[in-house]
C-alpha cells in the first residue's frame, strides 16, 4: 500500500515572522523530523512505498528521502503554487486501478490504526479522519429569528478533520485542475454526489504543526509519551 504525503506548502504560518524560511515537514521534533515520524508509524501499519508531493524546497526535500534507506521513498515535483488536490491529481499516473493509497499531510501526526479503518473502505467510499477537539469556550446555537436555542458549557469536543484519508483512484474523478484545494472543493464534490466519507476510528491523538507552539506542544507531549 501507499502513501501519498503533501510536502510542498510554503508553511506560510509557523514561516510568518522567520527571515531563513524552512519546510514544515523536514521541521524536527525531539531530533526527527515530523515527517520521518509519520512514515514510520505509516511503515509500521504496512504501508510500504512513500510518494512525497513536493514544491517548495523541493531539493531539500530530495536530500531527505535520499538519506531514508529503510523505506521506498520517491520525491514528485508537483509545483510551487499548486493547491492540494493538484498536487494529489499530479500523481494519478503512480495509483494502479483499485488500488487504495493513503493520502495526509507532512506536518500533522495523528494515532491512526490503518487495518481497522480499511475495513470500512470499500470501492464505493472512502475514509476521513476525525479528531474530537475541545473547544475551550462556551458556545451558542441559534434556531429561527436568531432566537437562541441553547447554551453549550465549556470544554464542549467537535469533529475536526485530523487530515488522514483512505481513498482509490476513482477520487481523480472529482479534481479537475491543479488549483483545486482538496479540503474545500474535492471533499464538498464528493458530499454533493453522494459518495461516502466513512468516519475514521481510533484517532486519539492529533498534533498539527502550524505554529512554534504546536512544536512546543508536540515535543512535551512526546516526552511524556517515553517516560510513561
Amino acid at each position: 500500500m501507499k502513501a501519498l504525503i503533501l510536502c510542498g506548502g510554503f508553511g506560510t504560518r509557523y514561516n510568518i515572522k522567520k527571515k531563513n524560511k524552512v519546510l514544515k515537514p523536514l521541521i524536527k521534533i525531539d531530533q526527527q523530523s515530523i515527517l520521518e515520524r509519520i512514515m514510520c508509524l505509516c511503515a509500521k501499519q504496512g504501508i510500504t512505498e512513500f510518494i512525497l508531493l513536493g514544491g517548495f524546497q523541493l531539493t531539500k526535500l530530495k536530500n531527505f528521502a535520499k538519506k531514508i534507506k529503510y523505506l521506498k521513498v520517491r520525491v514528485l515535483n508537483t509545483g510551487l503554487k499548486t493547491n492540494t488536490a493538484g498536487r494529489l491529481l499530479k500523481a494519478k499516473h503512480l495509483i494502479n486501478k483499485n488500488e487504495n493509497f493513503l493520502f495526509t499531510y507532512g506536518d500533522s501526526l495523528v494515532d491512526l490504526n490503518l487495518k481497522k479503518n480499511l475495513k470500512n473502505k470499500t470501492k464505493n467510499n472512502y475514509v476521513i479522519s476525525t479528531f474530537d477537539y475541545p473547544i475551550p469556550y462556551g458556545g451558542l446555537s441559534f434556531g429561527v429569528k436568531k432566537i437562541l436555542k441553547n447554551i453549550l458549557e465549556k470544554k464542549t469536543v467537535i469533529p475536526i478533520n485530523a487530515g488522514f484519508y483512505i481513498l482509490d483512484q476513482s477520487i481523480f474523478s472529482y479534481i479537475k485542475n491543479f488549483n483545486e484545494s482538496f479540503e474545500k472543493t474535492t471533499i464538498n464534490k464528493i458530499i454533493k454526489k453522494k459518495k461516502t466519507f466513512f468516519k475514521c476510528v481510533n484517532v486519539k491523538n492529533w498534533f498539527p504543526l502550524d505554529t512554534h507552539q504546536d512544536k512546543i506542544n508536540l515535543e512535551n507531549f512526546l516526552k511524556k509519551k517515553k517516560i510513561s
